[in-house]
């Protein structure tokens, strides 16, 4: 029997808890590389002790029914519901079934009497909207329990809360980090010029992008960048289409570098072909068009390629996460992003706060981020130790500004207040009582420092400091 960590063991207590309290719907949330498939496999198999009747939804189906498997050190032997199984045995007890697979086959009666007949629906993915048609054909008597790292839905995507009564998140990517259960990622950024590119279905459309990339032949970056920080280590590389995925391959192999292409097109035995090669390749660097984002699990990657830019958070959890498995011997990773995603999204490992109820695109400038003056590596702008040098920032002190009544000043009085350097706070009370314009303020600095620091006390965005920075000869230096 496989030993649960203690915090897999506490999401299914949770589980428990709210199914006696009657909630019949859940969303078991755990990042990449918790361990997801083990906990509602675990769940699966008590239940079928009980003689309970089990069905297990899935996009990926290949992983689940591996040799090597949760499913099979659990020792479950489900019937399959796929495309080229047709002749279901309708009194097995637990059945692995690929969404698509069943949609098509709904109406037929043995269909039908074995989704009345389940206790328990495990559904893998739970966020895509492939299953959205499913959740209504499972009878409110079952048990449903839906298993995803990015509980998120978007734009005109059909809200969770819709169909699922209550979230389960104990454990956080950097909690799993300092456990010692997924490896400290290195993240290093490089700016790239997205204003142009189309949106399409709610992401940056890949053709549009992919010339973007080729035209500043970006794969120069990547290049120098994989040498500078990484060089000799297992990657993958995601692009934004195939033909995107191509040309960095053949860059790299012009470079020297031991690269290959795989993507959804290719016939299943040259692809299992690649995917081999890259297994046995202690320096190998797979190139692919987000194939490998999901149900794609491969220890021994050492660094993750953004080679392209994506608006979806869940998308760029899962590219990451595909390097953050630990080894004996890999214990960090490294992120090299193409596609300002680190300041879209902040850093892969923050902690997140989930919700089945859509949240509000945050707009208005970019994350605050600093680069180490060492190693060069991308943090948050709050943290004092670089984890990839150990470098040290110096915490600044706080000097105490004079207090100064900003009652009833005479213009005189005004002008000599925001002439004098610091101040902010009551430059700030200033504006705010309408005695002085922001203007006139930022006119009178010199400091570049001062300056962003008052505009955020403001409460300004950033992206007003971005658009109005050319007016005032602080930001000019």
């Amino acid at each position: 029997m496989i030993q649960l960590r203690p915090y897999q063991q506490l999401l299914i207590d949770q589980i428990r808890a709210a199914i006696r309290n009657g909630k019949k719907r859940h969303i078991l949330c755990a990042p990449t590389g918790a361990g997801k498939t083990v906990i509602f496999t675990y769940m699966v198999s008590n239940a079928l002790l009980r003689g309970l009747r089990c069905m297990i939804f899935t996009d990926r189906i290949e992983l689940l029914k591996q040799s090597d498997g949760s499913l099979a050190r659990f020792d479950i032997n489900p019937v399959l519901i796929e495309p080229k199984n047709r002749n279901i045995d309708l009194t097995a007890q637990c059945f692995i079934a690929m969404a698509q697979t069943f949609m098509r086959r709904k109406d037929k009666l043995e269909y039908i009497h074995i989704m009345q007949s389940v206790d328990l629906v495990i559904i893998d993915e739970a966020h895509k909207q492939t299953f959205n048609g499913l959740l209504d054909l499972i009878p409110e008597t079952a048990i449903v329990i839906g298993a995803t790292a990015t509980p998120m839905r978007r734009g005109n995507q059909e809200c969770l809360s819709k169909y699922w009564e209550v979230l389960h998140q104990p454990v956080q990517v950097q909690n799993l980090i300092d456990l010692g259960f997924l490896a400290q990622p290195l993240t290093y950024g490089l700016k790239m010029d997205l204003k142009g590119i189309a949106m399409r279905g709610g992401d940056y459309d890949p053709t549009a992008m992919a010339e973007r990339y080729s035209e500043r032949k970006t794969y120069r970056g990547v290049i120098m960048n994989y040498q500078r920080y990484c060089e000799g280590r297992k990657a993958i590389i995601f692009a934004s289409n195939i033909a995107s995925s191509l040309e960095i391959c053949h860059e790299l192999q012009k470079a020297g570098y031991p690269a290959r292409h795989v993507d959804g097109e290719m016939n299943q035995k040259d692809r299992q072909e690649v995917l081999a090669w890259f297994k046995a390749s202690p320096n190998g660097m797979l190139c692919n068009c987000d194939l490998m984002t999901t149900g794609y699990d491969e220890p021994s990657i050492e660094v993750v390629i953004l080679y392209r830019a994506t608006a979806s958070l869940p998308l760029f959890m899962q590219m990451v996460g595909r390097g953050s498995r630990v080894t004996e011997t890999k214990k960090k990773f490294w992120i090299l992003d193409f596609g300002n995603n680190v300041y879209h999204h902040r850093l892969w490992e923050e902690n997140r706060d989930w919700s089945l109820k859509k949240k509000r695109t945050r707009k208005g400038g970019v994350q605050p981020m600093k680069d180490c003056p060492s190693c060069e590596a991308l943090l948050p702008s709050v943290a004092q130790v670089c984890p990839a040098c150990g470098h040290q920032f110096e915490k600044k002190e706080k000097k105490d500004e004079p207090v100064v009544h900003l009652q009833l000043l005479t213009p005189t009085q005004v002008r000599e207040l925001i002439d004098k350097p610091g101040l902010i706070k009551q430059k700030v009370q200033l504006v705010k009582m309408k005695q002085v314009r922001v203007r006139d303020v930022l006119h009178q600095m010199s400091n570049r420092e001062e300056a962003i620091e008052f505009i955020r006390q403001l409460g300004y965005k950033r992206g007003w400091l971005f658009h109005n920075a050319r007016h005032y000869k602080c930001f000019q230096s």
